[in-house]
């Protein structure tokens, strides 16, 4: 299957990727020139990025990517694997692009070029519907709480709700699961995602308190990148203007 020799491709190469130098620039004449952009996801995200009921992509980031890639002439070949080895699979030259709500961070502005926002996304604290002493991320203190591996959100518990003991995740589904059977007091998760998950799946569980540090969502690309992602900003600026993304959000999260 094509998916999966993606992803076996992409754990192989991430495998040696601490050999590697700097990233490789994406442009836009390279990209026109191959016929296509490599996109990487995580797949495990809804309703972002994840594998529908025949096995193929889907969501509201692969939407995202079909339109921009559609303004610019060109395919949007996409590759999915866990977030932990996307990254460095972008440095090492592997993908032209990521889209896979990426937050917008000073520490990633670093490293890496982004796109225009085509999105916000805060973090949220998910408990059982059944839970009354949860009300607020301070009220994790000591608690066991469960984030996505890899992602900010480890922070942000640390920062913000200091369990007694955090636990890494390959993804939100695994988190729902277990905040559900009682082995997490709680999750601190894309409220996005979460309320997706919650709504699609009628599970047991609800979103408690205020949200938590907000952040735009782009298309992040490797160093070097700047006229390409100025590029793909027109494309996400017009869809913006024209209401086709209007459409698309409407769609995943509901007017």
């Amino acid at each position: 299957m094509m998916h999966r020799r993606s992803l076996l491709t992409g754990m192989l190469t991430t495998a040696g990727l601490s050999l590697l130098g700097k990233a490789q620039a994406s442009t836009m004449d390279g990209v026109r020139q191959q016929g296509f952009m490599r996109i990487a996801t995580t797949g495990a995200n809804a309703p972002y990025s994840f594998l529908d009921a025949d096995g193929e992509l889907s969501g509201f980031d692969i939407d995202w990517s079909r339109l921009i890639c559609k303004g610019l002439g060109v395919e949007a070949r996409f590759s999915y694997l866990s977030w932990p080895g996307i990254l460095p699979g972008l440095m090492a030259g592997q993908y032209d692009s990521v889209m896979s709500a990426v937050r917008v961070t000073p520490e990633r502005k670093e490293n890496f070029v982004f796109s225009a926002p085509y999105a916000t996304d805060s973090a949220a604290v998910i408990v059982r519907t059944d839970n009354t002493t949860i009300h607020e991320v301070e009220d994790l203190h000591g608690l066991t709480v469960g984030v996505a591996s890899g992602s900010i959100l480890e922070d942000v518990a640390h920062a913000q709700g200091k369990p007694g003991t955090l636990r890494s995740y390959p993804g939100l589904p695994d988190i729902i699961m277990d905040v559900m059977s009682g082995r997490l007091d709680a999750g601190i998760v894309g409220r996005g995602g979460a309320q997706y998950a919650i709504k699609a799946q009628q599970v047991p569980l609800k979103l408690v308190g205020r949200s938590i540090d907000p952040h735009p969502l782009a298309m992040i690309l490797p160093p070097g990148s700047e006229t390409l992602a100025a590029t793909i900003s027109d494309q996400i600026r017009a869809r913006q203007a024209d209401g086709q993304a209007k459409s698309l959000f409407d769609h995943w999260f509901g007017a």
